[in-house]
């Protein structure tokens, strides 16, 4: 073995390891893991909406990068996330567009079979018209879904205010939230597709269990 082949197989092989090591430290469960760590009570469980039950990408994608303003410009203005326009149309007809994630079923599912509480706490602004409750509803088979609208304000006060025993989020910042409001922190990875890449760093590094085969 050469100076140089030992050199590249010994740097390989500390590659393979630290890549290893990496993926073992997050502490990955599965719904059924989920369920039997909670207790025989029920509990409230807290949900965000946007890539952890839902895949909006489509309501979202469209809204930031259409050409259909005037002069080829964005219908939405340079800030479509602030724009009351797009949450209107967002919540009021994106929707339609939006696909419930496998994942997402089976924690709803699992969690109604136990006769938790569940609540849907999510970054959205609101709007006058939603078919949020609606396509929830449908998806999930959820009766008078209980959602709440933070309006882009931090979710921890909202988490205690419903008394969340168990938050599921996607984004760093759910995680954060769920930590300052004693709820257990749950991640729910996102779809390789979501145009959405903000918030994100730090899957597995916050304490959280990351829910296993969760991007779909």
């Amino acid at each position: 073995m050469t100076r140089h082949f030992r050199a590249a197989f010994i740097l390989l092989f500390l590659t393979a390891v630290t890549a290893c090591t990496s993926k073992e430290s997050i502490k990955y469960v599965t719904v059924t893991e989920i369920q039997e760590s909670l207790p025989a009570t029920p509990v409230v469980a807290g949900f965000d909406i946007d890539d952890t039950v839902l895949f909006s990408s489509p309501g979202f994608y469209y809204g930031m990068t259409n050409k259909d303003g005037p002069n080829g410009t964005n219908k939405y203005g340079v800030s479509p996330l602030t724009s009351p326009l797009f949450w209107s149309d967002m919540n009021g007809q994106f929707d339609n567009f939006s696909l419930p994630k496998r994942s997402g079923y089976e924690l709803i599912a699992m969690h109604s079979r136990r006769g938790d509480k569940i609540v849907f706490i999510t970054a959205r602004d609101s709007s006058k018209v939603s078919i949020v409750p609606k396509i929830l509803m449908q998806s999930f088979r959820i009766a008078n879904p209980d959602v709440v609208f933070t309006c882009d304000k931090p979710k921890t006060a909202f988490i205690s205010a419903k008394q969340v025993t168990i938050y599921y989020g996607d984004a760093d910042s759910d995680m954060d939230a769920a930590i300052g409001a004693k709820a257990r922190p749950v991640r729910v990875l996102r779809s390789p597709l979501s145009p959405n890449k903000t918030s994100y760093e730090k899957v597995g590094k916050m304490g959280e269990d990351v829910l296993i085969n969760s991007e779909n």
